[in-house]
């Protein structure tokens, strides 16, 4: 009989704080919207960069981090949470892998 295990404490802040971290993507990369002359030159310089931390945040998935740069890039776009979104496909995902073990 297998035991449910159970993430030790620092795997959840690890967890807490790549959650954190996404949001903090999402929302950095909705503040274009807050001014409206320069949103694209704005999601123009983000797009990469917030690509490149959805890709370190959540183990290198190219997936991820090409659904955040094109998010960014395409216009009205910009209210789609794509970092929290990989964040939670990341630990649902692992979650349900490991509760099947």
């Amino acid at each position: 009989m297998s035991h449910p295990t159970h993430p030790s404490k620092k795997t959840e802040e690890i967890k807490n704080l790549k959650l954190l971290a996404a949001i903090l993507i999402d929302l950095i990369g909705m503040v274009s919207y807050l001014l409206p002359g320069a949103s694209e030159l704005l999601d123009a310089i983000w797009a990469p960069i917030s690509a490149i931390l959805v890709f370190i945040l959540f183990n290198r998935k190219l997936s991820w981090a090409s659904f955040t740069f094109l998010e960014e890039l395409l216009p009205f776009t910009d209210v789609v949470p794509s970092a929290t979104i990989a964040w939670y496909f990341h630990y649902h995902k692992s979650n349900k892998k490991e509760s099947q073990h």
